[in-house]
Formats: structure tokens, sequence, C-alpha cells
């Protein structure tokens, strides 16, 4: 694995923002994952859909998620997600729950987030933060 995709990437992908889509192709299968919390992350969004949509943009997050690898977010995860959170809130710079799961499942793993939240994601210290929104 190469690289952890943030939910933002997968909705990029799953929109077909043509820079993001281009970035995932040049990629073989098995240099990407997501975390289980994204997994969780877009069923969740196909879910919340307008009701005429949630059955179609859950067959589109399902087969989505059938071709990507799902790392566990594990106890080791969770151990780190805690000093990451503790950090963040006391110095009085939260992020949501989820992205700080994601950032300790890629930091566990060794490998940086690919996402457009920088904002947010660039908070955490030691995290490697990649957008393929920019050209690079």
């Amino acid at each position: 694995m190469k690289w952890l995709l943030d939910t933002n990437v997968c909705i990029d992908v799953l929109r077909g923002r043509a820079d993001v889509v281009a970035r995932l192709r040049e990629c073989e299968p098995e240099d990407v994952a997501i975390s289980v919390v994204t997994g969780f992350e877009l069923v969740q969004g196909a879910g919340r859909a307008p009701e005429k949509y949630r059955e179609s943009e859950g067959r589109k997050v399902a087969a989505f998620l059938s071709k990507l690898r799902q790392v566990p977010f594990d106890e080791s995860c969770a151990e780190r997600a805690g000093g990451i959170n503790a950090e963040l809130l006391n110095r009085g710079t939260p992020v949501s729950v989820t992205d700080v799961f994601i950032a300790a499942t890629a930091m566990e793993l060794k490998l940086p987030v690919v996402t457009s939240n920088r904002r947010d994601f660039e908070k955490i210290e030691g995290l490697a933060v990649v957008d393929w929104r920019v050209k690079e």
C-alpha cells in the first residue's frame, strides 16, 4: 500500500472529478486502501441522500467499496487516535473524530492520507498529507 484515501477523495471519484480519477487510475489496485471509517462515512452518506436517490447512491457506493481494500481501525489505531485527539483538543484545534480515526490509521500504517481537507489533516503532527486536486 502507498496511499490511504480520505472520504472526500472517494466522493470525488464517485462524482467523476477528472483530476482525482486520473490520479487514482495511475495507481495499481494494491497501492490504495481506505479505512473502514471511510467505508462507514460513504455508506452513511448514501443513506442520507434524498430519498429518491438513496437506492442508486447505495448501489454506487457498494460497487466502489467492493473494489477497494478496507483496513481495520484496530486497538493500536484507537490508542493513537486518543492521543491525537487529546493533543488537538488541548491546543484548541479540534477536527472531526472520524478524521482523527482516519489519520491514526494512516499513521499506524505509515502511509500518507490523500485528502482535499488539508486544513484539518495538516493540524495533526507527524501525518503526511497529499492532495490529488493539487498538481505536484
